[in-house]
């Protein structure tokens, strides 16, 4: 349907095109001319006193004044204006798809996406190099490497899209409306805005001195000139310029489609049709009420119903709702004309008028306006003559930009259908080639529809889709490699490092779903570039990229961890050699990341998911523990850069197993270590005939039985540190030496930790009857004994014993340094966890009166202020969380500071603190005190017969089913007589092998007997089931020790 070209205002310099009518005097609304079978006008572009206009055969027209050589073309000497639009001559070879104009210069885009600019360029607006005007249009030299989509012109400055996604500016940078930074003065040529890179965006706009870009997502961007307010920032944030493109925090969850500036406003349009303006209304350019005195970006509710399209004048706004109407409001073209300038009322520069009043009645009929234009006093608008039902599908704002490439499931099936040879293959591959090479083409690819993005979160991109997708399209080889090397040499040298918007980093989401997609070694010649990009986050880039890890469903995050322990484990054959195997640095480096936000977001994966069992095949943790003591001291001197890579620096790789065996290790290596120096020493000696003996290299501990704790802390008060670090040798006095096997040891923690514990011995209060103990808030002991109660349990641990200590999880949290939480105070005291997570969820008004709290609380027999003054302090549902944080924090920190402070020196007197931090809470928990994952089938399976007895005696049989009959306390008091402990070690119940063997001088009326040193038991040979029980329940009450000898 044919367009009629319409336009009205200002025409002082030929700029409406209409001849000499209007030079005299601002016209109404006229019909432009237009040449006989001629082309129609697609698009209009208005400087300050001339325009352009682009016809749809691509050619363009110029008219109005010509002073700087705004025109492209030129005129006949002694003429400075063109009052008739003439084609510009030096474009009629190209094929121009886009047109823009600042105050004084022009640019056009070709179809082949190269700039061409002329006119005014003392700023370097024309960015050919050159601080000069030009009078015919000139090709920009400095975009020719990139397909250009979108121009925009400010006064003095440009600003262009490319078809990949980046944007370039350059001219005049004085308020920043370059977004290259401060520094920059006037840029001559075209430079990239890197602050913008990796965001999908969907248009630039500039005004004045500001700029925008608008991202496909509908974040706005803003950076410029900010006087009157124009960027839409916030009054918290009331700078005059901003030099670098800024985020636009009140128009974030307005769904912008479209951006148009005037020279000191901004107007935008949503999804839902709907109107924001801001920035300088002085003469009414706003459309708000005079007593409307807000800054930021505010809706206009004077236009009836959606707004298809949008337009900004200098000092004026136009827009079209959706039923044709044409709106404006603003400085009009009389008001210029009289010299006036703007109403004293803003309400009489505003004009609201329907279509029907600007166009004769006989052209009246079906007219409907197209697309609108505008600038300094000026409007144009293409208005067809057709049915309601034909200008519902015209294109909105928004849908005539030309778009940045990206892939769609159409494209993809053309790609998948592409046959060799053919010529479809060959576009596909450039195609493959430009969205694969380009992180906002990639992002733009998989962006989630607007409908579909969750409050708060910062994941833009589905993954889900991607993960199809890129699947479907890995299964053709010819595609797998396009991408890869797309990826590898293109987009991942590119990657947005420093950017401060989150839009920026999808790329470092959707690229481990293309590796995961592509097999190796593909996968792993990605990955490791990958790694070494997210490594060079800047730490601003890497926070925000962490809080999008921390949204990923645990599907997706765990498709990264999986990734990157599947390429670890492909580079481990590296490990022996130096400097080989630093390619595992920055895979293990990205790992320990996603390890530390999987624990803030309350471990989305378990902790397993980390684990790498297959190390403990290719490497020695052994060997690996030694390589970390290097780096160790090297670290003391500043030189950990030049150590070989230790897996120890990142414990999370291995599993609890293997973490033990190493924490093991260390433990025995370093009492072997004194021995041998011991040994060294005696040789010496002997050598030099010198009757010295060395100190002996062991900790020997002799306790009475009756007298157990208070032998042992007499002896610990005595000790010095350095033994404490020795192999420890327990011997009861009076009873058989035991202290070379293992047995003795457990014994011995067994008792201690039992009596130390127990309420009436006083060092621990229990909160609830079988909850778990904790220290007293009033300790009734010396506070010492926590110090000695701590070397126990380290002692315990550096001497590979497990012995139960009923301390809630919190304890081995605060002994690695980690904050307890509710949870912890729930598994403390069950009652008052529940009670503290129902003030938490209590949702009503009623709060403060139906609970009556206040920061005052009772623990352990005492009233304390949480705060100060804080019984008179009510709690409510503004401060319930801030109350339930401080009463877990007084439980857990300030209630035990000094005697917790004390275990806690006494603990790490005897071990490492740095070896101990290998561990996790639950994992350290596990080894130092066991656990109760019980699986009795397997015991009875690992158990070895002696003697007569084998797995089918009757006796056995007997045994067993007693066995499996008894109640879990008998069951755990079973393991306590036979091995010294009721704790499942850290290994599990794989590692209880209990040995059955007879005794020529046990009888059917003898107990059985065990001895723990061990793990064996004595069995005598009984005919029946009930004296079997019988026995073996006294035994258990009342047998502890070592037994018979054999």
């Amino acid at each position: 349907m044919p367009t009629m070209l319409c336009c009205w205002g200002n025409g002082s310099f030929g700029q409406l095109g209409l001849g000499e009518d209007g030079v005299s005097e601002p016209l109404p609304f006229r019909r432009a001319p237009e040449a006989p079978g001629g082309p129609e006008v697609v698009l209009v572009a208005c400087g300050e006193r001339h325009s352009l206009l682009l016809r749809a055969d691509g050619s363009v027209a110029s008219c109005g004044d010509n002073a700087q050589g705004q025109l492209g073309r030129r005129l006949p000497p002694g003429q400075r204006r063109a009052h008739v639009p003439e084609q510009i001559q030096a474009l009629e070879t190209q094929t121009i798809v886009h047109i823009s104009c600042g105050k004084e210069h022009s640019l056009a885009v070709c179809n082949n996406g190269r700039v061409f600019s002329w006119g005014a360029g003392a700023f370097g607006q024309l960015g050919t190099g050159e601080l000069k005007e030009r009078l015919i249009p000139k090709k920009v030299d400095g975009l020719s490497k990139y397909k250009i989509i979108q121009v925009a012109c400010g006064n003095y400055h440009s600003i262009a899209l490319a078809k990949d996604g980046r944007v370039f500016s350059w001219g005049q940078n004085t308020h920043g409306q370059l977004g290259l930074g401060k520094e920059v003065t006037n840029q001559a040529g075209p430079q990239q805005i890197s602050a913008l890179d990796g965001i999908p965006l969907a248009q630039v706009a500039a005004g004045g001195s500001q700029s925008f870009a608008l991202s496909l997502s509908g974040v706005v961007y803003g950076w410029g000139k900010n006087n009157a307010h124009q960027l839409g920032l916030s009054q918290a944030d009331p700078k005059e310029q901003i030099f670098k493109p800024h985020s636009i925090a009140a128009l974030r969850k307005l769904d912008v489609i479209y951006v148009s500036c005037g020279d000191e406003h901004t107007a935008v349009l949503t999804q839902n049709g709907s109107v924001f303006t801001f920035g300088d209304d002085s003469a009414g350019q706003l459309g708000r009420s005079s007593s409307a005195l807000k800054t930021g970006p505010e809706k206009l509710d004077s236009v009836e119903g959606p707004v298809s399209h949008l337009v900004c004048g200098s000092y004026h706004t136009v827009c079209i709702s959706a039923s044709g109407q044409l709106i404006s409001f603003g400085r009009g073209p009389q008001q210029q004309h009289n010299g006036s300038g703007p109403s004293s009322s803003k309400s009489d520069g505003r004009r609201c008028f329907n279509i029907s009043a600007l166009v004769s009645p006989n052209e009246l009929l079906g007219v409907r306006v197209k697309r609108i234009f505008a600038g300094p006093y000026v409007t144009f608008a293409t208005v067809l003559r057709t049915q309601d039902s034909a200008y519902a599908n015209t294109p909105t704002s928004m849908e005539t930009l030309p778009k940045i490439s990206l892939m769609d499931r159409a494209l993809m099936e053309k790609w998948l259908l592409a046959t060799a040879e053919s010529v479809t293959r060959q576009t596909a591959k450039r195609e493959i080639e430009a969205i694969f090479s380009s992180s906002p083409c990639l992002a733009a690819s998989f962006l989630k529809p607007r409908s579909a993005m969750e409050t708060g979160c910062c994941v833009a991109v589905d993954l889900q889709k991607a993960r199809e997708m890129l699947e479907e399209l890995a299964t053709r080889d010819w595609i797998a490699g396009r991408i890869f090397s797309s990826l590898l040499d293109n987009l991942i040298p590119a990657l947005p490092l420093n950017s401060p918007h989150q839009e920026a980093l999808s790329s470092f989401l959707l690229l481990p779903e293309c590796c995961a997609a592509l097999e190796a070694p593909k996968m792993h010649h990605l990955a490791i570039p990958f790694a070494k990009a997210v490594n060079g986050l800047s730490k601003r880039s890497l926070d925000i990229l962490e809080k999008c890890w921390s949204f990923l469903p645990a599907s997706h995050l765990d498709r990264i961890v999986q990734m990157l322990k599947k390429v670890v484990l492909s580079q481990l054959p590296c490990y022996p050699y130096y400097p080989a195997c630093q390619v595992l640095l920055p895979l293990l480096e990205v790992l320990k990341k996603l390890y530390k936000v999987n624990k803030r977001a309350n471990c989305k994966l378990p902790l397993s998911n980390f684990y790498i069992d297959e190390i403990r095949q290719i490497i020695n943790p052994f060997a690996d523990l030694a390589r970390w003591h290097v780096w160790v001291e090297a670290m003391k001197l500043g030189k950990e850069d030049n150590c070989p890579i230790s897996l120890c620096c990142f414990p999370f790789v291995y599993n609890p197993l293997t973490k033990m065996e190493i924490f093991d290790y260390e433990s025995y290596n370093l009492q072997e270590i004194v021995k041998a120096n011991a040994c060294d020493t005696l040789v010496r000696n002997r050598l030099l005939r010198k009757g010295e003996l060395p100190k002996l290299p062991v900790f020997p501990l002799r306790v009475r039985r009756k007298n157990l704790v208070e032998d042992t802390l007499r002896k610990l008060s005595q000790v010095e540190d350095i033994s404490l670090k020795m192999q420890l040798l327990i011997e009861f006095e009076g009873e058989m030496p035991g202290h070379e096997t293992g047995g003795v040891l457990f014994e011995f923690f067994s008792y201690v930790f039992e009596e130390m514990v127990q309420p009436d011995y006083g060092m621990f209060m229990c909160c609830e009857q079988n909850s778990p103990i904790w220290f007293p808030s009033r300790p009734s002991v010396e506070k010492n004994k926590y110090l000695f109660f701590g070397i126990l349990l380290g002692l315990s641990m550096f001497n590979r014993v497990t012995a139960y200590v009923p301390f809630p999880l919190a304890a081995f949290k605060k002994l690695l340094g980690k904050k307890p939480t509710l949870d912890d105070l729930k598994e403390l005291s069950p009652v008052l966890g529940r009670s503290l997570q129902a003030v938490l969820d209590y949702k009503h008004d009623d709060f403060e009166t139906s609970h009556e709290l206040t920061y005052s609380i009772s623990w352990d027999n005492v009233d304390v202020d949480l705060i100060p003054n804080g019984s008179s302090v009510a709690v409510n549902n503004s401060n319930k969380k801030e109350f339930v944080n401080k009463y877990v924090d007084y439980v857990f920190n300030k209630s035990v500071e000094g005697i917790f402070q004390e275990f806690k020196r006494g603990f790490y007197k005897v071990l490492d603190e740095r070896m101990v931090a290998f561990f996790e809470p639950q994992e350290l928990m596990d080894v130092a005190i066991g656990n109760a994952n019980y699986d009795w089938e397997l015991y009875e399976k690992n158990t070895m017969y002696w003697g007569i007895y084998s797995e089918t005696h009757p006796t056995v049989r007997m045994f067993w089913k007693v066995f499996h009959e008894l109640t879990l306390a008998d069951k755990k008091g079973f393991l306590l007589f036979v091995l010294g402990s009721d704790r499942v070690p850290v290994v599990g119940m794989d590692s209880l092998k209990l040995t059955i063997h007879s005794h020529k001088s046990l009888s059917e009326e003898h107990m059985p007997e065990a001895q723990i040193c061990f793990h064996l038991l004595l069995l005598p040979p009984y005919s029946t089931t009930g004296k079997l029980k019988e026995k073996l329940l006294q035994a258990i009450e009342n047998n502890r020790g070592f037994g018979k000898q054999l």
